[in-house]
């Protein structure tokens, strides 16, 4: 009888070992961890608006050792620019592409940067230009992207303009508003492009 007893002990103990097995490899090993907007990464999510925007790509700027990040965000066909800059404080934009008209003005290499710009009613002053390179985090070549000399504007109500000229012969124009951090939702992903094809 005791025999019986010890086999349905080992029986019944071998089965809850089996049980918690099972158990642990159908759950996940460990959680995501949580995103700060120092070290989002390609696949995370930020939720700004009552939108989802999916992160593409992480842009290191470096100005003689001065550095601040530009995450390229994608929802369908639309794209922002969220930029992070913390100098004696964090400041937060959100950009999207400014007006083709603004851009042809701008496009000239040969013209320097405007101490103002005039667009959609506002007036901006130029705050800073420079000069700085950029490293991507999401590229699989072309790390590296070249040099932009660039300029900062800014106007009334919080509104901000970027304008960014790559080896002289691209420029690039975006627009919009600081924002405050506490805003936006941070929400880890997989790692993966969603809008780019697996390689």
């Amino acid at each position: 009888m005791a025999i019986w007893l010890l086999l349905l002990v080992l029986l019944v103990a071998a089965w809850a070992l089996l049980r918690v097995q099972r158990l642990r490899r159908t759950q996940p090993s460990e959680l995501p961890a949580a995103r700060t907007l120092f070290d989002l990464r390609t696949g995370d999510i930020v939720q700004c608006d009552g939108r989802d925007w999916v992160v593409e790509d992480r842009l290191l700027y470096d100005e003689d050792g001065f550095q601040w990040l530009e995450y390229l965000l994608r929802d369908g066909p639309e794209a922002r620019w969220l930029a992070v800059c913390e100098d004696d404080w964090l400041e937060v934009s959100w950009l999207e592409q400014g007006p083709p008209a603004l851009l042809r003005q701008l496009a000239s290499a040969a013209t320097p940067f405007p101490d103002q710009i005039h667009c959609e009613g506002l007036t901006y002053e130029r705050r800073e230009e420079g000069r700085a390179s950029a490293t991507s985090s999401a590229r699989t070549m072309n790390r590296h992207l070249a040099s932009c000399r660039f300029a900062d504007y800014e106007a009334e109500g919080q509104r901000v303009l970027s304008v960014e000229r790559w080896n002289d012969d691209e420029t690039e124009v975006t627009i919009g508003r600081r924002i405050d951090p506490a805003a936006l939702a941070l929400l880890p992903g997989d790692g993966r492009s969603v809008y780019r094809p697996a390689g």
